[in-house]
């Protein structure tokens, strides 16, 4: 385009050319986002040119936006995405454009997924679109606030492409909400009983309360499963995506992938991605998620309790503890998880009269052909290495003291 076709342009036109081309300068020769930006400011005098960037920051964040959406992101995991490659202030600026495109639905139009992750950007950031969030800043920090959008443009453009595993906004295709699940008396039980052991300091009652969890948990699946055989509630198998938030995220992977094997999920971490794709029956996913967040924080506050750990010469060890720690608390903790799910199995077929091998098996089939589907190259990688023999025998004793076994009353020390 010469510059008197580009000068005919209205003004929403010549701010979206100036800004597709530092895009594009981007993409092949890459560019100082700040030197950029102030070009941008400054490419035009007008009274209204800043007003005209604001309007088309918006729009291209939510042409970027909802084709992460339509290539299979939540903003969950485009979130984790951005706090990993850009700076803070660049990262929001995406939370920014997120909440902007969301906007655009009512609740109906939304999951109880989607509607839980719009909330969660409104507590992330105060603005709810590109515009309210440069209004009333002066020249600088404007060229400050296009640099961060930018940055965080150029990051959402160069997302890969990855499994859906929940309906876009707007679809005609969202049948379910999870929040009915997730506020039954069963789960409603299990989050109390969760919530216990997070916030006690003895390891007695954690045990206990935790363990209480995992055979609700177990009977409420297998209950689940019958209805399912019996043709009353016959539904696929779903999948979400949990994020694995720094540090240690190779050994925190394995404890949510161990507590999805106890109770009849798949797990598929993407380290690149920072998260989980997990795969199961709508409510197993639920549980496993509530497990997972609550299992995790009852070893950090083990870890805790241990504090910075150092070799003889002084030379801290403390990464290496904690990453033993988690790696053999996650390895025990699945052992104890399977061992409840077991023993619950047996009740129940000892109460019902049930065999329950073909149910659970036939639920297990439906899961993994659901895995394949999702991931149809899936590899198989190591688990964590296990380098610092006081982290491993700590960890092997802090998933003891949360084994789930309950056989003592709930008593305080």
């Amino acid at each position: 385009m010469n510059e008197d076709e580009l000068k005919a342009l209205p003004i929403d036109g010549r701010a979206r050319y100036a800004v597709l081309g530092v895009l594009q300068r981007a993409m092949s020769t890459g560019v100082d986002w700040v030197d950029a930006a102030s070009g941008l400011e400054g490419a035009s005098d007008e009274a209204g040119w800043p007003a005209a960037l604001a309007r088309v920051f918006g729009e291209l964040g939510d042409d970027a936006v909802l084709r992460a959406w339509e290539w299979g992101w939540m903003p969950r995991e485009v979130t984790s995405a951005l706090k990993k490659a850009l700076s803070p202030e660049a990262a929001r600026a995406g939370a920014v454009m997120m909440r902007g495109q969301l906007a655009r639905y009512t609740d109906e139009q939304l999951s109880d997924r989607w509607l839980a992750h719009r909330d969660e950007l409104a507590a992330a950031s105060p603005y709810a679109n590109i515009a309210e969030a440069v209004a009333g800043l002066g020249r600088w920090d404007r060229i400050v606030a296009w640099s961060e959008v930018l940055e965080a443009l150029d990051c959402l453009g160069g997302l890969p492409k990855i499994p859906r595993v929940e309906p876009l906004p707007g679809t005609p295709l969202i049948a379910h909400r999870l929040g009915v699940a997730e506020s039954s008396k069963a789960y409603e039980k299990i989050r109390a009983l969760l919530a216990k052991a997070e916030s006690t300091d003895s390891d007695a009652e954690a045990e206990a309360f935790t363990a209480k969890a995992q055979q609700l948990i177990a009977r409420h699946s297998i209950n689940e499963a019958l209805l399912s055989e019996a043709g009353q509630d016959k539904r696929e198998p779903e999948a979400l995506r949990v994020v694995i938030e720094r540090p240690y995220e190779g050994p925190k992977s394995e404890l949510l992938a161990q507590i999805a094997d106890a109770n009849h999920c798949r797990s598929v971490y993407w380290p690149d991605g920072g998260f989980t794709t997990l795969i199961g029956d709508r409510d197993d996913l639920r549980s496993v998620e509530l497990l997972y967040h609550s299992l995790l924080v009852q070893a950090t506050s083990a870890m805790a309790r241990v504090g910075s750990v150092s070799a003889k010469r002084g030379k801290s060890q403390t990464r290496s503890f904690r990453q033993s720690f988690l790696a053999s608390f996650a390895m025990r903790i699945g052992e104890r998880l399977r061992e409840s799910a077991d023993d619950t199995a047996r009740e129940v077929a000892e109460e019902t009269g049930t065999d329950l091998v073909p149910v659970m098996r036939q639920r297990d089939d439906r899961v993994d052909a659901r895995t394949e589907e999702l991931f149809p190259r899936l590899k198989f990688g190591r688990s964590t290495r296990i380098t610092n023999y006081e982290g491993h025998l700590a960890g092997l004793a802090a998933a003891d003291a949360a084994r789930l076994h309950p056989q003592e009353p709930i008593t305080r020390r």
